[in-house]
């Protein structure tokens, strides 16, 4: 088995992840400021943000290599609301879809509504979907429930939720998420984890950074 066949990914908390592929790191929803957390110094190739708040678009915290190298992910931009509301409380913002050696990670950004047919069409086949759980600003926990059962990926990683002292007072936590997914695949702390492989669905947990707290 090749390392080339498998994507890595970080989670450094709130939405933030570094997706590595064949060598090439993309960092995704860099943040300040989100109660808790210390601040990011991170190094990768690129960065994308999904939108223009400050606890995603922090792109100060992420040293880009500067090596010219080319990416080998196709990156697919959706736009969704982030309430739902149509955008009037807080606009939209891009879902990401990330594709390299034929597998795709969807940032689902702070999505804040239900999905109509035609995105639930776009996300499905995932084989690695990040969901936000905590609600207020996105989707809730059994709505991101919801979401996944619409989608279904092979793996699903909850994101944008408060942990203890880590996070916005005004979220919630993911257990709601957590006990309605069951026996389903999901990656449920902080760190480092990969898929892929020969059975195209490896998770390799590991114990890093920030996981002992989440």
């Amino acid at each position: 088995m090749s390392e080339n066949e498998k994507i890595k990914i970080t989670w450094h908390g709130h939405a933030c992840f570094t997706i590595e592929y064949g060598g090439y790191s993309i960092v995704t929803d860099p943040f300040t400021g989100v109660p808790g957390y210390p601040e990011l110094h991170l190094t990768a190739d690129q960065v994308f943000c999904s939108h223009e708040h400050g606890d995603h678009n922090y792109v100060q915290a992420v040293e880009l290599t500067g090596a010219g190298k080319k990416s080998p992910f196709k990156v697919t931009e959706i736009e969704c609301f982030h309430d739902d509301k149509q955008g009037a409380l807080r606009g939209k913002c891009v879902i990401r879809i990330f594709e390299a050696g034929g597998l795709r990670v969807g940032h689902l950004a702070d999505l804040g509504e239900m999905p109509d047919k035609e995105l639930v069409e776009k996300l499905s086949g995932l084989d690695c979907a990040l969901i936000p759980v905590g609600g207020y600003y996105t989707i809730d926990g059994s709505q991101a429930y919801k979401v996944m059962e619409e989608i279904d990926p092979k793996v699903t990683v909850p994101m944008h939720y408060r942990s203890g002292r880590l996070g916005y007072s005004e979220i919630s936590g993911s257990d709601v998420f957590l006990s309605l997914v069951k026996d389903r695949p999901v990656v449920k702390t902080g760190g480092t984890f990969e898929i892929g492989g020969n059975d195209r669905c490896v998770i390799v947990p590991a114990v890093e950074g920030l996981a002992n707290e989440f």
